[in-house]
């Protein structure tokens, strides 16, 4: 347990260091697939906080383009970035890149001879297996990562350029799949712009539940076939048009950008965008815990699941309250954040441990001798909490 506020300095410190032994990506993994009749590869990364417990459920980003040395690399990275912040911007979660063994087959919704340029091309007869794919994710690959991994039930789908035809295809056909997707710059000109023209039965269909969409494209259109942005026209035609159930939101950005610079710049305001609101602010340990509880409800609520700060920033918080008397010591606000994180957590012995800890600084030693009780059974091990008991049943009999 962190006890003065010079540990408190060293767990800060220590929490942005980087040891270069520890520095793990990702891994590689092999699922056979009975729907595509072939093996398929994914990477997972998982959330810094994962293997410090058993209890942790996470979100999971499903990315497309997930090769080792394209996207998944990078995206793991910013999100693993934006949500280990003293000030997250979005949760941790589990990054599943799936590699594009066969892009163009797939990617497209439909089958077309018709390539990027106008021209026919035979090699695209393999194509139109998009919703093949989606039935891969969502029933094998899906239930799978389920399996393995402690997952919650929020899901979010992220492809570009001509993976993006398949995000927005989920969507259209099986939009109980994801909670959030993320296309950007999506090929939209495929096949005639089929999938602008599948716009009309999607609204449709019934309402959706919390849904939420983002779409990235720029100003910039190309002097060949297609010679127009359809993505704007599918930004247009969404924000005149809204469907019920689904938030839609969009960057557009100048002529600065192109179609090969955008993909990092977009991923970034994609997950900005789906997690709106997320974000507390640097000075949300000075208020009041229930604050920051009605925060995280609010955001609950918006999202339709649950969503929880980290229980390492929580204790945090508490600790800070409890020691560091740069800002005032108040250890009644530290006793509140770390009643909190028990709701929160309530399967950490390390949150029980802290708030006996508190509860011992104020001088309610009944009230610690439970907390220390609490955290011991879920961790025998525990030598501090041990410890504590010993000293506090002599003084409460």
């Amino acid at each position: 347990m962190i006890k003065v506020l010079t540990s408190i300095i060293l767990f800060i410190l220590l929490s942005f260091s980087v040891d270069a032994n520890d520095i793990k990506i990702g891994e590689k993994h092999t699922l056979k697939s009975n729907i595509l009749k072939e093996k398929r590869e994914f990477w997972i990364s998982l959330p810094k906080s994962y293997k410090n417990n058993d209890y942790t459920k996470y979100p999971v980003l499903y990315l497309l383009d997930g090769d080792m040395h394209s996207f998944f690399q990078t995206f793991s990275g910013m999100v693993n970035q934006m949500s280990v912040d003293a000030s997250p911007t979005i949760p941790e979660m589990i990054v599943v890149g799936i590699v594009s063994q066969n892009r163009v087959r797939d990617s497209s919704p439909t089958n077309s001879l018709t390539q990027y340029g106008g021209t026919k091309n035979q090699a695209l007869n393999v194509t139109g297996g998009a919703d093949k794919f989606i039935h891969f994710i969502k029933d094998e690959l899906i239930p799978t990562i389920d399996k393995n991994y402690r997952t919650s039930d929020y899901r979010l789908f992220t492809g570009y350029s001509f993976t993006g035809l398949p995000i927005i295809q989920s969507l259209f056909t099986t939009p109980e799949t994801f909670n959030a997707y993320i296309a950007i710059d999506p090929s939209m000109w495929w096949d005639n712009q089929f999938m602008l023209k599948q716009l009309e039965p999607f609204y449709q269909k019934p309402s959706l539940d919390k849904r939420r969409l983002f779409v990235a494209t720029s100003d910039r259109v190309s002097d060949v076939y297609p010679k127009s942005n359809y993505v704007k026209q599918l930004i247009e035609k969404l924000n005149a048009t809204p469907k019920q159930g689904l938030y839609f939101d969009s960057v557009t950005f100048g002529l600065d950008e192109n179609h090969h610079t955008m993909p990092i710049l977009s991923f970034y305001k994609g997950l900005r965008s789906i997690f709106d609101g997320y974000m507390i602010d640097d000075h949300a340990r000075f208020r009041p815990a229930s604050e920051l509880k009605l925060h995280f409800q609010n955001v609950s609520k918006k999202l339709g699941a649950n969503f929880y700060l980290k229980e390492d920033l929580i204790n945090w918080f508490g600790y800070d309250r409890l020691y560091n008397d740069q800002f005032g010591i108040d250890i009644d606000s530290a006793i509140e954040f770390f009643l909190l994180n028990t709701e929160y957590y309530p399967q950490s012995a390390n949150v029980w441990d802290s708030l006996g800890e508190a509860y011992l600084v104020k001088g309610e030693n009944t009230l610690a001798l439970e907390s220390y009780k609490k955290s011991l059974k879920l961790n025998p091990r525990n030598e501090i909490a041990i410890e504590k008991i010993n000293a506090l049943e002599l003084l409460v009999k």
